[in-house]
């Protein structure tokens, strides 16, 4: 059997679900999804065995907001230049921001790109035609894919015209790996997406996660540290009477749960980081 090999980059605006797209491609948590800005830090790869062909997904940082940053899309630009294929997400229920940034970065990339309209099972189809005639550029696209990646519909199209679209080559990764990060930094990206979902948008960008110790037994037993950076932001990640903290652990021990398909107990220990 003639093998196929590459790297899909999958980019567009914080929280039009990218994430969510590869969580419903792979049906199992690979990427944390959350509805704040800048959810993807970690620089993660997806191995997606799909009949003959490997795709490996990069789920590059999202587009957001930030002034006076002359490195703006760096991160993005270095994650894209490396793919064999470019995926463009939209959310067809938001305002289509970058609009303007998204022509300038297909218009340097030689390769096949692919634009997805996402959520499109919260829109009828007159409302899709009239928002999609604001991207004057839509025909530089090779292909628009219109899916909802939460109901996971539409995705086995997406993922046969990838499949084609890539280059015969030999599989860079073993066939049972899914990502190239550790199960450390994977249970770390957990928790930190259980403090995204329970606290202020400004705190998750200002802690640090590790995952000091894995215990295998009959269940899992997990150590992790949150470091904050401030007292104020200990304070507020503890909670009242360690509210906030036993939410945080209750989501992230429960998504671990899901991951590992075993029974977890979970010990978050939050700490002041060192000067």
């Amino acid at each position: 059997m003639i093998k196929k090999c590459g790297y899909v980059a999958i980019s567009g605006p914080t929280n039009s679900g990218k994430s969510t797209l590869l969580n419903a491609i792979f049906e199992k948590k690979v990427s944390i999804v959350s509805h704040k800005v800048q959810t993807t830090l970690k620089s993660l790869d997806a191995v997606k065995n799909y009949k003959d062909t490997q795709i490996v997904f990069i789920d590059t940082p999202g587009f957001y907001q930030k002034k006076n940053d002359a490195n703006y899309f760096k991160d993005v630009l270095s994650s894209i230049d490396r793919s064999d294929l470019l995926l463009i997400i939209l959310d067809i229920t938001s305002k289509f921001h970058y609009l303007d940034q998204i022509e300038k970065i297909i218009e340097n990339y030689k390769k096949e790109k692919f634009l997805i309209i996402n959520k499109i099972d919260l829109v009828d189809n007159d409302y899709i035609l009239e928002k999609i005639s604001e991207i004057k550029y839509i025909e530089s696209f090779n292909a628009i894919f219109y899916l909802s990646a939460l109901k996971k519909k539409n995705i086995t199209k997406l993922l046969d015209k990838v499949s084609s679209a890539l280059p015969e080559k030999e599989w860079i990764y073993k066939k049972n790996n899914t990502t190239n990060i550790s199960k450390e930094i994977f249970l770390a990206e957990i928790t930190r997406e259980g403090i995204l979902k329970y606290l202020n948008q400004e705190i998750p960008y200002q802690v640090s996660i590790v995952t000091d110790k894995i215990v295998k037994g009959a269940n899992y037993t997990i150590h992790q540290k949150i470091i904050a950076t401030t007292l104020s932001h200990k304070k507020i990640i503890l909670g009242k009477d360690g509210r906030s903290i036993k939410a945080i652990g209750s989501y992230a021990r429960s998504e671990m749960e899901k991951v590992l398909k075993c029974k977890c107990n979970l010990f978050l220990k939050v700490l002041l980081k060192k000067r």
